[in-house]
């Protein structure tokens, strides 16, 4: 197989690695968006003040969802650089680098260096992947870490260097400290059935994989201590409801594996086809060759003839099929299956990179695809924006398009039209929607507006509360607990001589209870994460749009 030719496209290659690390960079500046993005900033930025690193609170109040270990990290982040959004997300996005960087690794060790290449680049300009990097929450963590031990762990095998060991085991435990037992899944199914499938007895009943979970169980005694700390040694405690909520309990079971079962505290619906659809969007512009590829590679393991490695394959199909079946289903938990999906679809993608019907039929999906990105994306402007685009946009859309033209235009070589031009259009969409759709898009987000315009202002934050509306990014971005104010038990000293943000309802509250107020600001608001036509459309958009309220109680 004569991959010279893509191989030796080193400046369509540095382009495009340069290009997504400015799309990731310019959504990095890009404000949190609500909510669970503003809930663990916020979370993250109390950790940071108060200085207790086991145990978690929310606007001073004990909270218990997520683990300890991004919030350590963030915590890191903000020491280094201070609070503020571009320090929440930094760390995240170095994670998903570092699942970048170990997607090529495991791809060149098993594979072959373009595969590696190859590899990374798929992951790297993934729709979803990028969509995380701007809208962060755990999923950037999880990328990272789930290749990272994949790779270390799956190298051990062939190595037995057990350094190798230790840093696999490392990796799951920083895994179970991000997201609970299910995070350690994918990898423990590419392990298990791969080795099952090669009938490795000897590797399955091997004393190995005690020592990882002994090194696993030793590396999360922080999080397993922190939760003692702070909710076994308190059964007075009263969470969702109930008092003696144990926290080691819930992050061994009720967290995660109670939302398969519908048996934890946050329930949900499933639909078993809802990560197929998804994967149509969130693997953009990748889907299709990645469906190809999971049957070239299902259809090799059913007639025996694959002779390559099957970690990935079976790490991604067993939590997918789980995923697919359980009660709770959210588009970005495949988000740490991509770098396997990666992996297998760069393999398949190069094992039939000679073969002409493949070239044919996916340079024409892959080039129509690109097509409809650049439609999709300015009707979306269209439709939505009421400005046009900075000077910036027009340039590196300029010059992307005009990359895109000339590989379009280029004679034979159709490999470089499947790979680079769907990546180059991906990323040049994401760059119009970091740089110019989500900050038109956070006006609408009330909680952090007001937050900026009191700082504009020089208004006294401290005399800030809230009342009956959300506050996580007012806090984070104050860097200061915002008081939040019930409107049901409320007292006139709560919120006299202060600045009081509200809604309609809370103004009314505060008209019936006879107090005068000044009028400082108004704030469009709207729920920006979960979008629909509507609100989309600019002249449709009033319908949608509630207003918020900054006031002054006199």
């Amino acid at each position: 197989m004569d991959l010279s030719t893509f191989s030796n496209k080193k400046f369509l290659g540095i382009f495009t690695i340069g290009l997504a690390l400015l799309v990731y960079f310019v959504g990095m500046i890009v404000p949190v968006m609500e909510i669970d993005g503003g809930v663990y900033a916020e979370i993250s930025r109390e950790m940071y003040r108060n200085g207790n690193y086991l145990e978690l609170f929310l606007k001073g109040q004990d909270w218990l969802d997520k683990p300890h270990f991004q919030f350590w990290m963030t915590t890191l982040s903000f020491h280094a650089f201070g609070v503020s959004s571009l320090s929440y997300k930094l760390p995240a996005v170095l994670f998903m680098l570092l699942g970048v960087y170990y997607t090529f690794r495991f791809g060149k060790y098993f594979y072959s260096k373009n595969h590696g290449y190859l590899a990374a680049l798929l992951l790297m300009t993934s729709q979803h992947i990028i969509t995380s990097n701007t809208d962060v929450r755990a999923e950037p963590y999880l990328t990272g870490l789930t290749i990272f031990s994949l790779y270390f762990l799956a190298v051990y095998l062939r190595e037995r260097k057990f350094s190798q060991l230790i840093l696999g085991s490392f990796g799951l435990a920083c895994l179970l400290m991000s997201k609970g037992l299910f995070t350690i899944i994918p990898v423990g199914a590419g392990l298990g059935l791969a080795m099952l499938y090669d009938k490795q007895w000897k590797s399955i009943l091997h004393w190995q994989w005690l020592a990882v979970v002994g090194f696993s169980l030793l590396f999360i005694l922080p999080t397993l201590y922190g939760y003692y700390v702070q909710f076994d040694l308190h059964p007075e405690k009263v969470l969702f409801g109930e008092q003696g909520v144990s926290g080691i309990k819930f992050f061994l079971w009720d967290s995660q594996w109670g939302r398969f079962t519908n048996s934890g505290p946050i329930k949900g619906s499933g639909d078993p086809t809802f990560f197929l659809h998804t994967m149509l969007w969130a693997y953009l512009p990748w889907a299709f060759l990645a469906y190809f590829a999971l049957f070239i590679k299902g259809k090799s393991l059913i007639k025996k003839t694959n002779t390559k490695e099957n970690y990935t394959f079976f790490g991604f199909t067993f939590l997918f099929v789980v995923f697919s079946f359980s009660s709770f289903q959210l588009p970005h938990y495949l988000n740490a299956l991509f770098p396997f999906l990666s992996i297998l679809t760069a393999n398949v993608v190069l094992d039939f990179a000679q073969k002409t019907k493949f070239l044919k039929v996916f340079s024409y999906v892959q080039i129509g695809s690109s097509v409809l990105l650049f439609i999709a994306i300015l009707l979306i402007h269209l439709v939505f924006s009421t400005q046009h685009p900075s000077v910036d946009i027009y340039l590196v859309f300029l010059l992307g398009i005009g990359i895109i033209v000339l590989l379009i235009r280029e004679k034979g070589n159709q490999l470089n039209k499947i790979i680079f031009v769907p990546a180059i259009t991906v990323l040049l969409v994401n760059f119009y929607i970091n740089r110019s759709f989500y900050p038109q898009l956070l006006v609408y987000q009330s909680e952090s507006e007001v937050a900026f315009y009191m700082k504009t202002h020089e208004l006294n934050k401290e005399g800030l509360v809230t009342f009956g509306v959300r506050e996580e990014m007012t806090s984070f971005l104050l860097d200061r607990i915002v008081p939040a104010i019930n409107p049901e038990t409320v007292v006139l000293a709560d919120l006299q001589n202060k600045y009081v943000f509200t809604d309609q309802t809370g103004l009314n509250k505060i008209k019936s209870l006879g107090l005068t107020y000044k009028s400082i600001e108004s704030f469009p608001d709207f729920r920006i994460t979960v979008l629909n036509g509507t609100f989309l459309n600019k002249h449709t958009r009033k319908q949608e749009v509630e207003v918020k309220y900054l006031i002054q109680i006199e």
